[in-house]
């Protein structure tokens, strides 16, 4: 360092060794000055820019912080505030009320109209706005958990389609063309086979053809579907009678009777099979519902029982009355004028 401060001194004063003055000898590097006072200007600089470096660190770590603590909050706040769902229990099953057939005809009837399912919706759960977490945590205490339960969407019915099978399996009963109003039917089911009046109906079918066995098979299909259906229960009785199973054709025709005691169709028909059962009282009794009001077919069951029972004369004015009778058919007049013959020869 004294070397170098005696070069610019002598620089300065362009002093020699003889003592006298001489201009400045620039026999130094020109850029020793230079190199002289950059570091001074250098350090200055460079604390500049430490003292900046450091206040934007500090910035940015200050907002940092910032951001995390809102964020914090944030999180904190909604979970405090936020809506539990509000478990409802199901409610329960409701008893369907039992069906009572009104009309005569018990082996066709119409399809039902397709019904939506309606769900009960549940009341709409009120949050206090003063203590919303408390109101959310008592709710959801009080409710009782239900299991999860998968919803199977209904399926779609062409009902136009079904329809038209129904009117074309109408028309050939009509006609008397059993087997094509079977097919139709059948047709129809596949659309629908959920319908238990399409399941009776091919059950009346079945039994008009004779096949009494698969005719009763349709008929307790419809009634697993709908137990209190009159004509399923009718038509699966007929099934079971024509094949030799009186008793259960009875109980169901009973069963019948306790369900629809206007049905005159229902009422004939039980009384038959009570006269095959042997029980003549029963079906006595039963054809006397009709017969007091003139029924002529309930007149004759009174007038078979009488001849079973060898009462002659109470036979054979059960018969003359249905020969009186307006509404009577020529055929059955006939016949209780020949029982009246015979009875009287």
């Amino acid at each position: 360092m004294s070397l170098l401060a005696d070069l610019l001194s002598k620089n300065k004063t362009g002093s020699s060794h003889d003592g006298t003055k001489k201009p400045p000898v620039l026999d130094i590097p020109p850029t020793l000055f230079k190199a002289h006072g950059i570091p001074a200007r250098v350090r200055k600089l460079n604390n500049r820019y430490v003292i900046v470096a450091a206040v934007s660190v500090a910035f940015i770590a200050l907002g940092a912080l910032v951001t995390a603590k809102f964020e914090l909050l944030s999180s904190s706040v909604q979970k405090k505030t936020a809506i539990q769902p509000h478990v409802v229990p199901a409610p329960p099953a409701l008893t369907p009320p039992v069906e009572q057939a009104k009309t005569a005809r018990i082996t066709l009837g119409e399809p039902p109209a397709p019904v939506p399912h309606k769900v009960a919706s549940s009341p709409p759960v009120v949050i206090s706005s003063r203590h919303p977490a408390q109101k959310i945590r008592r709710t959801v205490q009080q409710a009782p958990a239900q299991p999860r339960q998968s919803v199977v969407p209904p399926r779609k019915i062409d009902t136009a389609m079904r329809d038209a099978l129904l009117y074309t399996a109408r028309s050939a009963e009509l006609a008397g063309d059993w087997r094509a109003a079977l097919a139709s039917y059948r047709k129809a089911l596949k659309i629908d086979p959920d319908n238990y009046k399409i399941l009776s109906n091919l059950a009346a079918t079945l039994n008009n053809l004779g096949m009494f066995d698969d005719g009763a098979q349709e008929a307790e299909r419809a009634l697993a579907k709908k137990p209190n259906y009159v004509p399923a229960l009718i038509n699966a009785a007929i099934g079971y009678s024509s094949s030799g199973n009186t008793q259960k054709a009875l109980r169901l025709f009973t069963y019948a009777s306790a369900l629809d005691p206007n049905n005159r169709n229902l009422t004939i028909n039980l009384g038959i099979l009570h006269e095959r059962a042997g029980n003549l009282d029963a079906a006595q009794a039963t054809y006397r519902q009709l017969a007091i009001n003139g029924d002529p077919l309930a007149l004759q069951g009174m007038g078979r029982i009488y001849e079973r029972r060898g009462n002659r004369s109470e036979a054979i004015r059960a018969y003359r009355q249905i020969m009186a009778l307006p509404n009577a058919t020529a055929e059955l007049k006939k016949e209780a004028k020949d029982r009246v013959l015979r009875l009287e020869e």
